[in-house]
């Protein structure tokens, strides 16, 4: 039993570490043929290991306007929407967290509804048109304010803390909003870390939103920049008009934006991955 046990993990690890080696290798010939010698880029050269060491490309992208400017944009966008999303689904998730709530669980069905059928793009625009928000950094935060998928996971975890940690609370004379933030809070750290994360994540990487509601070049966000420049690369490859990418590739600077753009997730990544596992099995395991 112990061996046949041994075999079966190790077979386990092996697909894995493969499933992992194929989910690596794109990053890393992003990352290699944004670094190595243009020229050698242009002839397929690349195999393994970088050719030659070149950071033109990166020096081409940091020296756009643009792109410092939807960098920018990126940021403010996120921030914003990590204050605004995390404000609202944790006040949200913990009253919903109530049973003494009048009508918990026809909120409960109304949001769960939502989750299942939505009104689609054009009466979305409608509205976020209607209200105002067209060409605004706001038309990128408060239409995804709330995630019906993490207030469900952040109830769920706020119904497994003691409610005799809150029966003492308001024994002492503490009111729901004092409860909520010297006790709630604190002891869900994990599961906020984690939907901080999805939050962040979710900012810095969406695109139709952006394409949608945003019409300025001033507001645009790092994905349409991304966006703009491959397609602009990619005619001027097709028409033979290189301009400033005389000395350098077209691929370079496609794979140095790519990374540029991914950087920041992947810095901060490390720092939140140790509450990652942890925050979201408390908010999904009940008992």
């Amino acid at each position: 039993m112990t061996k046949s046990y041994n075999v079966g993990s190790f077979a386990i690890g092996l697909v894995l570490l493969a499933f992992a080696v194929l989910t690596f290798l794109p990053f890393y010939y992003v990352v290699l043929t944004s670094i190595s010698d243009p020229l050698l880029v242009r002839e397929g050269q690349l195999l393994l290991w970088p050719k030659g060491f070149d950071l033109t490309a990166y020096q081409i992208i940091l020296h756009n306007d643009r792109f410092v400017t939807s960098f920018i944009n990126t940021i403010n966008r996120t921030f914003l929407g990590i204050t605004t999303n995390l404000a609202l689904q944790l006040s949200f998730a913990y009253a919903l967290s109530k049973r003494y709530l009048p009508g918990q669980k026809l909120f409960m069905l109304y949001i769960i509804i939502t989750m299942l059928f939505n009104g689609g793009i054009i009466p979305t625009y409608l509205i976020v048109k209607g209200t105002g928000l067209i060409d605004t950094i706001w038309a990128l935060v408060i239409p995804s304010a709330i995630s019906t998928w993490n207030v469900i996971l952040l109830k769920s975890f706020f119904e497994n803390v003691p409610a005799s940690l809150e029966e003492s609370a308001k024994i002492d004379g503490a009111n729901d909003w004092t409860i909520f933030y010297r006790i709630y809070l604190p002891l869900s750290t994990a599961s906020v870390a984690t939907i901080g994360l999805f939050v962040a994540v979710h900012h810095w990487n969406t695109y139709m939103d952006a394409v949608v509601y945003i019409n300025s070049t001033k507001l645009q966000v790092l994905q349409i920049f991304l966006r703009d420049m491959v397609v602009q690369l990619e005619m001027a490859a097709v028409l033979g008009d290189v301009g400033t990418l005389d000395n350098t590739s077209s691929l370079s600077v496609r794979t140095a934006s790519i990374f540029l753009v991914a950087l920041p997730v992947i810095i901060v990544y490390p720092f939140i991955q140790r509450y990652f596992v942890k925050g979201v099995m408390l908010g999904a395991v009940k008992g």
